[in-house]
């Protein structure tokens, strides 16, 4: 019922630069401002090293160490949440990073934990604790507005995320995005499975 009702007060926003669709929402307003403005690609001048990112972690008290990688640059902020068991360093994590720096946009790209470089164990995972990673991110790292980019799974963790944080999150881009592809083969599990299942999708 929150994202159906998030979703009244969206906007689509069409964006040629970015390749996808991007929802505006919330008291911003500067967004359209900001894509309009974007270059259709990359300047072909800009030195690929010129910005470096190096892996760094994330401490939490009590909570698996997320692994990450940060772009420092300006407002607003982009956060990529990548799909499931993916980690930071795939395809469109990486593209998005290096349109960022062309732009000089502050970037970020994360592990899950049990994923990738983070702490943690895969087995042990949940919905609800990727969850409390993005919320992590977003919280201690994120410095202003930011743009989130959720790529299948973490496009769902993105709606939630914009949910739990809308002051902080100005815009939503979908890659793939899988908003209703958890609930659709939660309904098709054989009763046995049904616990065990359950336990995935809602343990925090």
């Amino acid at each position: 019922m929150a994202v159906a009702r998030m979703a009244t007060v969206a906007a689509w926003v069409p964006c040629r630069s970015w390749g996808w669709a991007a929802v505006l929402f919330g008291p911003h307003c500067g967004f359209n401002t900001l894509l309009a403005s974007l270059p259709q690609r990359a300047p072909r001048w800009l030195p690929a090293c010129r910005h470096k990112t190096s892996l760094s972690f994330l401490n939490r008290p009590d909570l698996p160490k997320l692994a990450y990688k940060r772009l420092k640059g300006k407002s607003p902020g982009i956060i990529f949440i990548p799909g499931y068991i993916s980690n930071m360093n795939g395809t469109k994590a990486l593209a998005i990073e290096e349109f960022c720096k062309s732009l000089g946009h502050a970037y970020i790209r994360f592990d899950y934990s049990g994923v990738g470089s983070s702490d943690g164990n895969l087995e042990e995972s949940t919905l609800g604790k990727w969850r409390k990673d993005v919320l992590s991110i977003i919280d201690d790292l994120a410095e202003g507005p930011q743009i989130l980019v959720g790529s299948s799974l973490g496009g769902w963790l993105m709606l939630h995320a914009a949910i739990a944080r809308p002051e902080k999150v100005m815009a939503l881009i979908g890659v793939a995005t899988a908003a209703d592809g958890l609930v659709t083969q939660f309904n098709q599990l054989p009763v046995e499975d049904f616990g065990r299942k359950t336990i995935f999708l809602c343990s925090a």
